[in-house]
């Protein structure tokens, strides 16, 4: 009996975890699809807006506004940070374990 519910719960846990990730990948994709379709000069445009926009919510003073407002500016700024995040795509992203495998290859190398 505990071996059933313990597997109807790793289920449930595995499809959920499958669900936020195809979300989050739904919207990266989306904002990847949009700044590849802008010119440089678009893109420069677009980020000097976004710019803009974060040098306002800086000079707003948030601590009057209700939670459902801080909460609608957090995930416009997420949402700005992805965007500019899509426009420059040259970062190198390194796992824990490649770094420490790195680190040990020029250890031993030198």
């Amino acid at each position: 009996m505990k071996i059933k519910i313990h597997l109807i719960a790793l289920m449930l846990l595995v499809s959920g975890l499958s669900i936020t990730t195809a979300a989050s990948a739904k919207a990266t994709a989306a904002a990847v699809t949009t700044t590849n379709a802008m010119t440089i000069d678009q893109q420069q445009m677009r980020a000097n807006a976004i710019k803009d926009r974060v040098e306002e919510i800086k000079a707003m003073n948030i601590s009057e506004m209700s939670a459902t407002q801080r909460k609608e500016l957090r995930h416009e700024l997420k949402g700005m940070n992805k965007e500019l995040r899509s426009m420059d795509p040259t970062v190198i992203y390194i796992s824990g374990g490649a770094l420490i495998l790195i680190i040990i290859l020029l250890i031993i190398l030198l």
